[in-house]
């Protein structure tokens, strides 16, 4: 053999032994070392978790429902003539208040003046003939005929001269109510025939806010009861009323009912037309207890929340709800007045891990509004 290869062969050999010893001084010691009993020790503490809590505590709840509706005016009419005639003279400019009874137009009466002379004429002459007969009555028998028949023709003359005043009055038209007048729809010579339009008035010093209700929430619908009202053209701003009526009825087609509530309106900011997003209350519950809806946690069995236990340890508790309003839910069942509950960080909770949250940030929420 190659004196070369014979050398590597011998060095080959002699590593390769070296490995195998090592190998089994290795495993010996391991057997050795696992045969020895291990120290005993308990399963590390689980770390507290941060999480944000507030306090439980009995208060009065308003549960308010949000309803759609429409502004109206407390009077509206078109004014029209009740006769025929040409407009002579127009009195009130659209947009003025108007006080009932004020003339707003005249027609051309011309016609109706005369008619009223001669029916005065008319009557004057009949009561001339009536007193005559009269002193002819007392000494003339025969004239006490003609005394009930000339006291027949001063009637008639009579109804006569008050019917053609009333013709003369129908030549002016008033305002029927205080408003305000809207759009003007003639003008001075303009020839009017019965039932033709002269001007809009609108009483609106208040207004009816007209607003409708579904079938289950017909314990809302109440006389008296208070509600607010809210409008695009003043976003911050809500308009107290009072519902005056509810219908007798709901409607079959809608499955609604119908209210009206009276909505002041002295400065004139509301207009008849106004969709009107409308708040109205149940009578307020008390000592009710309210959490965010934040502190709500569900899952296949239900609704629950995570409160602090003894020494502030997690405590997973079910609970039962009402009603929902505002970002806020009313709890029936499961939590009592003292109980702290985690608002935010609930992914963080778990049963026994202790619970750090600041009690003097934690302020209790106390946002509820009661019928304002």
């Amino acid at each position: 053999m190659h004196p070369v290869i014979r050398h590597l062969r011998e060095v080959f050999v002699t590593r390769t032994a070296s490995c195998c010893t090592a190998l089994v001084t290795a495993v010996v010691l391991g057997s050795c070392s696992s045969g020895a009993p291990e120290e005993s020790s308990s399963p590390p503490e689980m770390p507290a978790v941060t999480v944000e809590a507030t306090q439980v505590f009995a208060e009065d709840f308003v549960y308010k429902v949000a309803l759609t509706g429409q502004l109206e005016a407390e009077h509206s009419v078109v004014l029209k003539p009740e006769i025929e005639g040409v407009v002579e003279e127009i009195f009130g400019t659209e947009g003025q208040p108007v006080k009932k009874g004020e003339t707003l137009f005249r027609l051309r009466a011309g016609e109706q003046r005369a008619r009223l002379d001669e029916a005065q004429a008319e009557m004057r002459l009949a009561t001339d003939v009536y007193d005559r007969t009269q002193q002819l009555s007392r000494s003339d028998v025969s004239s006490v005929a003609r005394e009930a028949e000339s006291l027949a023709r001063l009637d008639v003359a009579k109804a006569k001269v008050a019917l053609a005043k009333i013709e003369l009055e129908r030549t002016r038209i008033h305002a029927p109510f205080d408003g305000v007048l809207g759009i003007r729809m003639v003008s001075p010579g303009t020839r009017l025939r019965e039932d033709e339009g002269l001007i809009s008035i609108d009483a609106i010093d208040r207004l009816q806010l007209i607003f409708t209700t579904v079938e289950f929430a017909a314990a809302l619908a109440r006389t008296g009861a208070t509600i607010h009202a809210r409008v695009a053209a003043f976003p911050n701003e809500r308009f107290p009323g009072m519902i005056f009526f509810v219908s007798p009825t709901i409607d079959p087609a809608t499955r609604r009912l119908v209210m009206k509530a009276w909505v002041s309106n002295g400065d004139h900011r509301l207009k008849p037309g106004m969709f009107a997003n409308v708040d109205i209350g149940l009578p307020a519950r008390k000592n009710t207890f309210l959490l965010p809806d934040s502190a709500m946690v569900y899952d296949r069995h239900g609704i629950y929340i995570w409160k602090a236990g003894e020494d502030d340890l997690a405590v997973k508790v079910p609970v039962t709800i009402g009603q929902r309003q505002d970002g806020r839910v009313e709890i029936l069942s499961g939590v009592a007045a003292g109980d702290w509950v985690v608002t935010a960080g609930t992914n963080k909770a778990m049963s026994g891990v202790k619970l750090q949250f600041d009690r003097d940030a934690a302020a209790p929420n106390k946002e509820v509004e009661v019928g304002a």
